[in-house]
């Protein structure tokens, strides 16, 4: 029986919520990772530590064939589920594989692009990269990237202050490897989202951050903001604006790189 469909978990309702509150990922983003291949250009892409497919679904709409790994049972799930709901053409592009980026469970030089989308951060870098160097084409596409809150916007200031008693986390995006088995280094672009959510789905979304979840005044904060969302929601939507820079880093090959 599919888990989405039995007696909920604490970790299929964490699937869940992942799916239904974590920003989506752009086309734009997405293509740009791609190394922004052409409309009739099909790849076989990789999503890595693909979770509940967010990143999956828009590299499928764009055309590729993609293969979403993730650790999480739970997490492929509900992404098998939701596949259920796409556009044939859509769906039949996306598959699923239960791995981790230390033991792919794909075939040697079996794809053209990998992208890693809010999840290098958990690997052990030096086996990882092996892998991926092992399924990727002699001429690949690496892409990484995060969703980072714009700590410029005064909104976000302000969350931050609620959200964050403990200082700013760590930034996931010093993760990136500055080097990748000798194929060069990663370029950096950043692209501004606008995240609008509703005044509960910014509350849901808080409660899935580690760093609000392991604390033990969990609810207090939760309610703070509820608070504060309620009175930045805009009046004609009821909407939440929650500013976000998507930091994307893409695989940049030296001059004298050979395809092989």
């Amino acid at each position: 029986m599919n888990p989405i469909h039995s007696v909920p978990t604490a970790s299929s309702n964490n699937a869940v919520l992942h799916n239904d509150v974590r920003p989506t990922w752009s086309a734009e983003v997405i293509s740009w990772l791609l190394g922004s291949p052409s409309h009739d250009q099909q790849l076989a892409v990789l999503d890595l530590g693909a979770g509940t497919g967010l990143g999956t679904r828009t590299i499928a709409t764009l055309g590729h064939d993609v293969t979403a790994v993730d650790t999480s049972e739970d997490m492929l799930s509900v992404l098998r589920t939701v596949r259920e709901e796409l556009p044939s053409g859509v769906a039949a592009r996306i598959s699923t594989a239960n791995g981790s980026a230390e033991h792919i469970p794909l075939g040697n030089q079996s794809v053209d692009a990998i992208v890693c989308l809010q999840a290098w951060h958990w690997v052990d870098p030096e086996p990882a990269i092996a892998e991926c160097d092992r399924v990727m084409t002699p001429n690949g596409i690496m892409g990484m990237a995060w969703h980072t809150w714009d700590r410029t916007s005064e909104w976000v200031e302000e969350l931050a202050a609620i959200a964050e008693p403990d200082g700013t986390p760590a930034d996931q995006t010093r993760s990136v490897p500055g080097g990748f088995a000798g194929r060069g280094t990663f370029v950096r672009k950043d692209f501004p989202v606008n995240y609008e959510l509703s005044v509960d789905q910014l509350v849901q979304l808080a409660s899935s951050w580690a760093f609000v979840s392991q604390r033990a005044d969990q609810r207090a904060i939760l309610s703070k903001i509820r608070r504060f969302g309620e009175q930045s929601q805009a009046i004609d939507t009821g909407l939440v604006g929650f500013p976000h820079i998507t930091a994307a880093f893409r695989l940049q090959r030296p001059d004298e790189y050979v395809v092989g």
